[in-house]
């Protein structure tokens, strides 16, 4: 098992067009970065949080420390850890900031104790982050910071996803499709 682990989570915006609490996208260019070491106990601790003004520190209302005791108690693995979050963009921006930091924290911990969950499991333990911060477990910004990309969240219980941009790209290769981007350019200035 590992000692220590850091990881990125990007920023998302949900609720596309008609996509009201089915439709994510992850961001590339800001997130959360979130650090987990084991401590050598069976407690977590929040250590430091970095630029998040407004973060609960206390470990029953951060997201973060709520994703980890969840998948601790499905687990029966009560492997302590210090938590250390270092947020990317403002709490209430839009941008899904808890959502951010829970999936960070949900992979980080998967992949401190093994990776007993794949990363679609995952989803739901991160939506419990959300529900801390926000009042309900949707998952419309979590699945896109765990599974990047457009994510279009198929059901809610249990929560199931796909990937759309993933799922176009294989067909568009499957059928032969290219477009160079001399040729499109050429094409929509025409």
């Amino acid at each position: 098992m590992a000692q220590s682990i850091k990881v990125f989570a990007p920023a998302t915006i949900a609720n596309l067009s008609v996509g009201f609490d089915v439709l994510g996208l992850a961001l590339n260019s800001i997130g959360d970065i979130i650090e987990l070491k084991t401590n050598g106990s069976t407690k977590n601790c929040i250590k430091e949080i970095v630029d998040g003004v407004n973060i609960p520190r206390q470990l029953d209302k951060n997201c973060c420390s709520v994703v980890i005791e969840c998948m601790q108690n499905a687990l029966n693995n009560y492997t302590g850890v210090d938590i250390y979050i270092q947020k990317g963009f403002e709490s209430g921006s839009g941008l899904g900031s808890s959502s951010a930091s829970s999936a960070a924290a949900a992979y980080a911990f998967n992949q401190l104790v093994g990776e007993p969950f794949s990363k679609h499991a995952l989803i739901a333990f991160a939506a419990e982050g959300e529900r801390i911060a926000c009042g309900t477990a949707h998952a419309d910004n979590v699945a896109p910071a765990l599974c990047g990309g457009l994510v279009l969240l198929q059901m809610r219980t249990p929560i199931h996803c796909i990937q759309l941009m993933t799922q176009v790209w294989r067909l568009a290769r499957r059928m032969g499709w290219r477009r160079c981007t001399t040729t499109a350019r050429k094409h929509s200035m025409s």
